[in-house]
This record gives C-alpha cells, sequence and structure tokens, in this order.
C-alpha cells in the first residue's frame, strides 16, 4: 500500500484581482481598500458627529488617496489615478443614503441630487485627492523610466 504525502509546500490559491498586497506593495484591489476604508472612516466621523461629508472625511480620502498611490504596483499606477473619483462617488452617495433630505422626487432621484451636491460642494477633496494621487503616479513613472535607463 503506497500512501502519498502532501507537499511540503502548501500554496494558497486565490481568484484573480482577491489578493490585497505582496513583498512590493499594493495591488489595485489594495489600493481600492486603502481609499475606500480611509475615506469611510473619515466619512463616518463626519457623519456621526455632524451633517455630511466634511473636513475629516477630506484629509483621511486626501490621504488615503496618496498612500494607495505611493504604494501601489507600478503595473497598477494607472489605477491608482482612476480610483479617487470612483470612490468618492461611492462614499458620498453612501453617506446621504440615511440623510434625511428635503428634496422631492424617488428615491434615485434625490440620490442623483444629492450626489451633484456633494460634486459640486465637496469638489475640493475629490480635486485634491486625484491631483495628489496623479502626481505621485506620475512621479513613480518617471522614477522607474530613470531606473531603467541606467
Amino acid at each position: 500500500m503506497t500512501t502519498t504525502h502532501p507537499s511540503p509546500v502548501h500554496e494558497h490559491h486565490l481568484p484573480a484581482g482577491a489578493h490585497i498586497g505582496d513583498r512590493r506593495g499594493l495591488t489595485a484591489t489594495g489600493a481600492i481598500a486603502i481609499a475606500l476604508g480611509s475615506g469611510i472612516l473619515g466619512g463616518l466621523v463626519d457623519v456621526t458627529t455632524g451633517a455630511g461629508l466634511r473636513g475629516t472625511f477630506a484629509v483621511c480620502f486626501v490621504l488615503g488617496c496618496a498612500v494607495a498611490a505611493y504604494k501601489v504596483h507600478r503595473e497598477d499606477l494607472v489605477a491608482a489615478v482612476v480610483i479617487p473619483p470612483l470612490a468618492y462617488v461611492a462614499i458620498a452617495v453612501a453617506a446621504n443614503v440615511g440623510a434625511h433630505t428635503t428634496l422631492g422626487g424617488s428615491f434615485v432621484k434625490q440620490q442623483v441630487l444629492e450626489l451633484m451636491t456633494a460634486l459640486v460642494t465637496k469638489a475640493p477633496a475629490l480635486l485634491v485627492a486625484t491631483g495628489v494621487s496623479g502626481l505621485i503616479a506620475l512621479a513613480r513613472r518617471a522614477s522607474f523610466r530613470a531606473a531603467q535607463r541606467r
């Protein structure tokens, strides 16, 4: 009777995109998690202490997006620039779901109007986060290219 022994190295296989990070840094999924997580944390503080997204959200969101752009794999640098607007919209919609609104109409209409208001009144946080992420991504890309030429 022969017995088979399991391989001494056990590999854990995760679906594509499930890895958050590795020794090189964050994957695009990890960058999304950092940006969303920091924005949600700041948003929770703002929503529980007053009305809507304010300063704590803005600071946490910009810092989270900057960290994501700084730590993401170089092949995912484009994702670092695309993440801030998408994460911002998701957080802004989530922050307004439970909010009392004086706007009339259907739930979807109210959410769209609240989102448009957030995009106009809170645009600096979105613009700064996208700009900082873009600058970090460009700087990292330039340093990678300079290192390749050496």
